[in-house]
């Protein structure tokens, strides 16, 4: 016993030095994983938040490509609704074309592209939308302007690039229409300052209109096709002219929350303008 205690007596500095060489192994590790995870926090904190907008810049890029690929489709099916063509199943041709290729038993009237609204307004006497696509896009006057809810309006000028739109929210804009289900023929015209309210004129009194009537496009310009959604009757009552009804419309399209519009081409509009003006005026 006596030895060992001379041993650790002898050696006892060589002991303290191992000792303390083990406690500041331990504390230095310590120490170092501290700074490991302060380090780790403040990358995080920091690359944190722009790896967060990166990734939401990121998903908006790929949804608004998504929404693309929507509408791209979207037209695609919207062209090939009936009231694109013109039918000839009740003419001398549709028998011919049983064994004919060349004469067809429908001719396409239409056809649909697509814009983005880049400006609006919706709280002016005139209000006007602005989309980005013009002439090179291949827009040109007159064409008809529409969106997944209703009618839109008429595009009133093009440049190269871009195009203005008269909506229906417009004192000059005048869109023929028809009251579904008995067929009759008026006008839908904006007054103002509502734009969620228009009105459907020319429609006699004797005629029985309901609540909640579909308005749609009469198909009888050569600018909109047949059956478009304008809105639905909101109101009905006697005008100041005993002879007609005052009809309040809910307007279909929600002009504040417009994006995206689907433009329609009347690819026989010169044809068949060449023939109006050939009409007499009497």
């Amino acid at each position: 016993m006596n030895n060992l205690i001379e041993f650790f007596k002898k050696n006892f500095h060589y002991f303290l030095f191992a000792i303390l060489l083990i406690l500041s192994i331990i504390m230095m590790g310590k120490s170092m994983s501290y700074s490991k995870y302060k380090f780790a926090r403040i990358c995080q904190n920091t690359v944190g938040p722009i790896q967060k907008s990166w990734s939401e810049m990121i998903h908006r890029f790929s949804l608004g490509q998504e929404n693309d690929l929507l509408t791209q489709q979207n037209v695609a099916l919207m062209r090939e609704h009936k009231n694109m063509f013109i039918y000839k199943n009740d003419t001398v041709i549709s028998m011919m074309s049983k064994t004919d290729s060349l004469h067809p038993r429908s001719m396409r009237l239409y056809d649909y592209t697509y814009a983005h609204v880049i400006y609006k307004t919706t709280d002016q006497a005139f209000n006007y939308l602005i989309i980005d696509k013009g002439s090179e896009d291949g827009i040109s006057r007159d064409m008809a302007v529409t969106c997944p809810r209703g009618v839109v309006g008429v595009i009133s000028d093009v440049s190269d690039h871009f195009s203005s739109i008269i909506p229906i929210l417009h004192p000059d804009s005048r869109i023929s229409a028809i009251v579904a289900p008995i067929n009759q023929v008026g006008t839908v015209v904006w007054e103002g300052p509502n734009p969620q309210v228009a009105y459907l004129e020319n429609i006699p009194q004797h005629l029985e209109i309901n609540i909640g009537d579909s308005v749609l496009t009469s198909g009888f310009s050569n600018i909109f096709p047949k059956g478009l959604l304008i809105g639905t009757v909101k109101e009905v009552s006697v005008g100041q002219n005993a002879s007609f009804l005052t009809i309040k419309v809910k307007l279909a399209t929600n002009f504040n929350k417009l994006n995206t519009v689907y433009l329609i081409e009347n690819l026989h509009k010169a044809e068949i303008d060449s023939l109006k003006a050939n009409f007499k005026n009497e």
